[in-house]
């Protein structure tokens, strides 16, 4: 039988007792027989020949590999030999045995006593007819090669390109570790995936949620490391993946209560990856498995790569996370501040944002400055160039600190008080630059405006006026005054009106209907006729002293006159507070309003919102509280006084 010769399996085919085989022994066979089994011995592929209806089977030295410790097949049918692939094997060999070669790629065969455990492989495999002297078929020769390696590797590789993609757009971390799980549960049909943060003292663990595959219970809680016994603590604390495949037969897992906790739990076989970060253990991600489970190479590594990414792109959410966090608490300071705050383009000068209180002090929407220049054109003609000379300081990246005056589309005035500083990116230069403006604008009425044409009785009020501490600006004649008195601060006006030059009672008649917040108090001598008095007063003038008047008269005016100028400033400035606490209301709220407003009861509102009326009551509550109203009435005052109007409600 030399055509046996060479090699393990020729002979063992030389050893083999054939006498109660179908085929007889190896001298009577037929030589297509003979010379195909001889070719297969000499082949360093993987190859099978199939003989006889019997389908008896034969393999080369290069099968020993793959079959590992499975029982011998040598000289037994194809079904009972490889019964557990029988039915994935048999179409492909029927059509061989019928004349037609097979050729199939990656078929997946689940293997049981191989390696000692259930495993899942991939083959290719190519059936081919082997032809008798007689020009029928009398076997199947199958040459396989296994693609296990390579179908694991693909597998993997579009797992973790799947995982980035959906990762990609998660935004919260507790759903990037929940997505991560998900996925790697279903992927390797685990029991249990999650990840398990650890504490600062490095002591405790915990799991805010996992996934399951149904039946096995969550491990969401807190954990003492040390419950997993001081071998694997210690592996994890040094970085290492910890692999168990069955807690029973670990030597690990030596104490009796640990084994018995990881069985009490679910975790017969796991695979704990740990994450480091600056020499500490900060995460782990585990997979649990509630029975025995051998864990491929390829699974562990896969665990490793997916801790690795999830844990990258959790700490990217938590970032995005913090910085929306901070946006958010900025733009919600920024709409409640009472002053301005700004930032624009340093490249392109373009305002990038505005707050609201811009509109409030600049008398301007927001949205209509949208560049530099345009902010220019609002400073005071006399304060421009200075200003533009310091924003070029602030784009050259130093902070800067001014005071300027604007001008706002009713002709008024406001003085400035501006920070300005520079944003810069990670290279240090000038990315952007911003700024907190505040209006120092004094309403206080210290402020008086002189009007006297008469230069020695002018410079006596001056006198008179600084020595009771007003702040005094003198003007000679009623055209001079009334050029400047848009850009004025609230003060008072003194009007001397025996001079021509003061146009007599011009300023109080011009100031009385540009309703500008200046009372004029006027100086005339009436001779005993009250005529020119009652003609002061109906021109708008708030008092009218007849000369001659003693000096605390006029102080006495004047105090009459800043006590209404600050009365005044304080109910714009309580306006103002109730402006901001109407806008800061949340929508539902601002919706319960506008129907208090429409005359509407709690019933009502509610019918129109889809609401109950004890949901309405209580918005109700809440906005009196936020707005300070102590009734009803009170609230529709506040809220009336800000601004809002009354609207119709259908009944």
């Amino acid at each position: 039988m030399q055509f046996l010769s060479g090699g393990t399996m020729g002979a063992r085919i030389q050893a083999y007792d054939w006498s109660a085989s179908p085929l007889g022994s190896p001298e009577t066979w037929p030589p297509s027989l003979r010379v195909t089994l001889s070719n297969m011995l000499r082949s360093k592929m993987p190859t099978y020949m199939l003989w006889g209806p019997e389908l008896i089977t034969f393999y080369n030295d290069a099968c020993l590999p793959l079959r590992g410790l499975r029982p011998e097949a040598l000289g037994q049918p194809l079904r009972q030999a490889w019964a557990e692939i029988w039915d994935i094997v048999s179409p492909l060999v029927m059509q061989a045995r019928h004349g037609e070669a097979v050729y199939v790629q990656d078929v997946p065969v689940d293997i049981i006593q191989r390696k000692g455990y259930p495993e899942t492989t991939w083959w290719n495999a190519s059936c081919s007819p082997v032809m008798t002297e007689a020009g029928d078929v009398g076997g199947v020769l199958i040459i396989i090669h296994e693609t296990t390696e390579r179908v694991l590797g693909e597998q993997r590789l579009r797992f973790l390109v799947d995982l980035s993609t959906r990762l990609r757009g998660v935004t919260e971390a507790r759903e990037v570790m929940a997505t991560a799980a998900d996925m790697l549960g279903r992927h390797l049909k685990a029991s249990r995936v999650g990840y398990a943060e650890m504490s600062v003292g490095g002591d405790s663990l915990t799991v805010e949620r996992d996934w399951t595959e149904g039946a096995t219970p969550t491990f969401a809680g807190q954990h003492r490391l040390s419950h997993f016994g001081p071998l694997v603590e210690s592996e994890l604390k040094a970085g290492q993946t910890v692999r168990i495949d069955d807690v029973s037969k670990d030597p690990r897992i030596i104490e009796e209560h640990i084994a018995a906790e990881f069985l009490r739990t679910g975790k017969r076989a796991i695979i704990v990856a740990p994450l480091i970060r600056e020499g500490r253990l900060v995460a782990s991600l585990y997979v649990h498995q509630v029975e025995p489970r051998h864990w491929r190479e390829d699974e562990v590594t896969l665990v490793q790569e997916v801790a690795e990414r999830t844990w990258t792109s959790v700490l990217r959410a938590r970032a995005e996370t913090a910085l929306r966090e901070s946006e958010e608490r900025f733009r919600q300071f920024a709409e409640h501040s009472t002053d301005v705050l700004w930032i624009m383009n340093a490249e392109t000068q373009q305002m990038e944002y505005v707050s609201p209180a811009f509109e409030r002090v600049w008398g301007w929407s927001a949205d209509a400055f949208r560049h530099r220049s345009q902010w220019a054109e609002t400073v005071h003609p006399e304060d421009r160039e200075r200003a533009l000379q310091t924003s070029e300081r602030i784009l050259r990246g130093e902070t800067v600190v001014q005071e300027y005056r604007i001008v706002r589309p009713d002709g008024s005035m406001r003085y400035i008080h501006s920070t300005g500083f520079p944003i810069l990116d990670e290279h240090r230069r000038v990315q952007r630059i911003a700024g907190i403006v505040k209006d120092i604008t004094q309403h206080d009425g210290f402020a008086v405006y002189v009007v006297d044409g008469n230069e020695a009785s002018r410079r006596d009020l001056c006198l008179l006026l600084q020595g009771a501490g007003y702040e005094v600006k003198t003007f000679a004649s009623a055209q001079s005054f009334l050029e400047v008195a848009p850009v004025l601060v609230p003060g008072c006006v003194v009007l001397d009106i025996r001079s021509p030059e003061t146009g007599e009672l011009t300023i109080p008649t011009e100031l009385k209907s540009r309703r500008a917040g200046l009372p004029v108090i006027v100086i005339g001598e009436t001779g005993g006729n009250v005529t020119l008095g009652i003609r002061a007063m109906k021109a708008g003038a708030v008092d009218f002293l007849d000369v001659p008047y003693r000096p605390e008269q006029l102080l006495d005016a004047l105090a009459s006159a800043q006590a209404t100028i600050q009365e005044r400033a304080e109910r714009d400035q309580a306006t103002e507070r109730v402006k901001v606490l109407i806008a800061a209301l949340p929508p539902r709220e601002r919706e319960v309003l506008d129907g208090l407003l429409a005359g509407g009861t709690n019933k009502t509102i509610a019918r129109d919102l889809g609401l109950s009326p004890r949901t309405v009551e209580a918005h109700r509550a809440r906005i009196m509280e936020r707005l300070g109203a102590q009734s009803l009435p009170e609230l529709v005052q506040i809220a009336v006084t800000a601004g809002l109007q009354p609207k119709s409600q259908a009944r």
